[in-house]
């Protein structure tokens, strides 16, 4: 995965977890929008820090402060992870193309991140993507790189890059926003037990797959990806399916989505979950473009009703509390 960026902005709130499970803390509001100071990351030596890293690393734990860490133009060759204590972090770039964050990790999925994001309330705007995480070895071996990780709640995504061929986005727990977004991939390359609304996003395959894998393993679980007036298209070979079940109750909606030509007649893929196809909610509703046909679709995929589609809309599916709203950008 390769991100640069104009403003990115992270706010947390603060999770202890404890050997009896976790203490949710009281939200901060981070000092209102103050930023109470900034560091200057130059990978050319020139400010406080040459790392990204090493600049997140020097935010004192459990911070209720807006600190802005300016990163200056140049490429940055390191893995980044906000770990779940250090709230108020406003990460600042210098624009598309310009600063840089990269790393290309070939090791199991849970451990090859380039960028992992721990804490609840946080966004994130802009990582741009550039050159793909693909982890291709020298024998030609394709192997899962992750881009990023998301587990926090209440996560938010603006103009952001996600490049990567197996299980770039790992979309694991938690409600999260995606805005305009790049996610570019072939096999299972937005992933997790997510509860995501994907509004305006452009998802990219390379090759022949899948492009969600979505978890959800009861009728309970509030999980599922919503992908609102985005646009599926190929730069590869092959057709691509719009999901395969990750989980008995998988569930993926597509609505007002343009389809290209890549997307497979078929439309879905049980996966392990052969007659358990009810219990998916799979759905497309008023998508259009030449894949958008859905004569061919699997006979299990879902028409819902307007109450029904009401319930996957961006207010209702992941903002009831309004969080969103109060996103400090």
């Amino acid at each position: 995965m390769e991100l640069f960026a104009k403003p990115i902005i992270f706010f947390f709130l603060l999770i202890l977890f404890t050997s009896w499970g976790f203490l949710a803390c009281r939200t901060e509001d981070c000092g209102g929008q103050r930023v109470a100071y900034t560091i200057i990351v130059d990978h050319y030596g020139r400010g406080k820090f040459s790392t990204v890293q090493a600049a997140i690393d020097s935010v004192p734990v459990n911070n209720f402060r807006w600190v802005k860490i300016h990163i200056r133009r140049g490429v940055y060759i390191e893995k980044v992870h906000v770990p779940f204590n250090k709230p108020c972090i406003i990460l600042e770039g210098e624009g598309r193309g310009i600063t840089t964050i990269t790393y290309n990790d070939r090791e199991q999925t849970d451990r090859s991140a380039t960028f992992i994001s721990s804490p609840n309330n946080n966004s994130f705007d802009v990582l741009e993507p550039l050159v793909l995480n693909h982890g291709t070895l020298g024998s030609g071996t394709i192997t899962q790189a992750v881009a990023a990780i998301i587990y926090g709640d209440k996560s938010a995504f603006f103009d952001c890059g996600f490049v990567g061929f197996q299980d770039t986005l790992w979309d694991a727990l938690g409600r999260h926003y995606f805005n305009n977004c790049i996610i570019q991939g072939a096999v299972d390359f937005i992933f997790g037990t997510g509860q995501s609304y994907y509004e305006g996003c452009l998802l990219n395959v390379t090759s022949a797959g899948f492009v969600t894998a979505q978890g959800r393993n009861s009728a309970n679980d509030p999980s599922g990806f919503v992908f609102r007036k985005c646009s599926v298209v190929g730069s590869g070979n092959g057709q691509v399916m719009l999901g395969r079940a990750y989980g008995s109750y998988s569930r993926v909606i597509f609505h007002g989505t343009y389809m290209g030509a890549v997307v497979n007649p078929q439309g879905w893929n049980s996966w392990h979950y052969i007659g358990q196809e009810s219990k998916f909610s799979y759905a497309e509703v008023q998508c259009k473009g030449p894949g958008a046909n859905t004569v061919g679709r699997v006979p299990w995929e879902k028409k819902l009703t307007g109450s029904q589609l009401k319930q996957f809309s961006k207010a209702y599916f992941i903002n009831q509390d309004g969080w969103l709203d109060k996103l400090p950008i």
